[in-house]
């Protein structure tokens, strides 16, 4: 778990929010609060998916609006990871090789 996810957690927040690229955002903290699009995302391994599940609809659209290319979205997407409270969502080393 994050520094910051564990400071949310302490202070008993159920928003994470975290920048990229001049925006700020917010995820769910709390499981009970994730969408069923964001866990059905983590199955299939979708990062799209995970990213606009854990937004919600009008923040997808602000990540939309970036034009934003795949790394960038894997970038976002550990990002959210992270604020939740999940760690990275990359690949080891181990695993690409």
């Amino acid at each position: 778990m994050s520094n910051e996810a564990r400071e949310s957690e302490a202070k008993d927040e159920t928003v994470a929010t975290l920048e990229f690229r001049g925006h700020t955002f917010e995820v769910p903290r709390e499981y009970d609060d994730l969408s069923v699009d964001f866990l059905e995302s983590v199955e299939e391994g979708k990062t799209a998916g995970i990213v606009r599940g854990a937004l919600g609809p009008v923040q997808w659209r602000t990540v939309k609006s970036l034009d934003l290319k795949v790394r960038d979205l894997r970038e976002l997407a550990d990002l959210i990871a992270v604020a939740m409270g999940f760690g990275s969502t990359g690949e080891s080393e181990a695993s690409t090789g």
